[in-house]
């Protein structure tokens, strides 16, 4: 697997950088341990879990990142480089922790990656462990994957108190987010669709590389409804098994989970 990752463009891309190595900490605790060894996000927060991203690369659409940290110090990573035919990577191994223990390394020599762990949010850094600030950091973000989003089958009911209806002969409207690779799929009650979604943090979501059958129905209206929805969706609230996927504040559609 050839890192492509981080090096692409990376240095030109570069507003600010911070060091991970600038997170440590000289004061000590009440106990004469440093502080930066007793309070750190190895031991202060859930950093296993299933996170997901979209990142540049400049000699294709974007990089999708899949990687899975377990609690036994190990991960899973899966790189889909968009646009090229044989672009997907598939690698794992054991997690190493720098001496502060808040970033992690995955890999090795040229297929080494270095991320700062967050709350629920995974910063990627470049090979000298520097992270990008300003305007370009929340494209080299990856986000902790919702378990309770992901792998179900979430009907349409209605948007925004509009009821959604199902066509005559037709198909039950609703959506699917798969956990790998990040993919959608559904029905709007006449055609399906696949595409692709990216997790943003503070509940981001963006539908993008949507694309459908094209067959036509006597009533489509819902169909119609539920494109514009996904075109114009930037995030989501999730309560239990409903799903509102939103436009900044506004309510756009509402989906309720089906368990088949």
């Amino acid at each position: 697997m050839k890192n492509k990752l981080f090096i692409c463009g990376l240095f030109a891309l570069m507003i600010g950088m911070v060091s991970c190595k600038s997170q440590r900490k000289d004061t000590k605790s009440a106990g004469g341990v440093p502080a930066a060894i007793a309070d750190n996000s190895q031991n202060v927060l859930d950093w296993d879990g299933f996170y997901s991203g979209f990142l540049p690369c400049a000699d294709c659409m974007g990089i999708r990142v899949s990687l899975e940290l377990s609690e036994d110090r190990t991960f899973n990573l899966r790189l889909v480089y968009v646009g090229k035919d044989d672009g997907s990577f598939d690698s794992f191994g054991k997690i190493s922790w720098d001496k502060e223990r808040n970033c992690i390394t995955i890999g090795e020599g040229e297929d080494k990656m270095q991320f700062l762990i967050g709350e629920n949010l995974l910063t990627a850094l470049d090979r000298e462990g520097n992270k990008i600030t300003g305007e370009l950091a929340e494209n080299y973000i990856l986000v902790k994957v919702d378990l309770n989003l992901v792998e179900k089958y979430w009907k349409l009911t209605d948007f925004s108190g509009e009821p959604a209806v199902t066509p005559e002969g037709g198909k039950e409207a609703h959506i699917m987010l798969k956990k790998e690779d990040c993919r959608v799929s559904g029905s709007g009650g006449c055609n399906s669709f696949t595409g692709a979604y990216t997790l943003k943090p503070n509940n981001g979501i963006i539908f993008s590389q949507m694309a459908s059958t094209m067959k036509m129905c006597l009533n489509m209206d819902t169909e119609t409804k539920l494109k514009q929805t996904l075109e114009a969706t930037d995030g989501y609230t999730l309560d239990g098994d409903i799903l509102i996927l939103m436009a900044g504040a506004d309510s756009l559609a509402r989906f309720e989970a089906v368990y088949r």
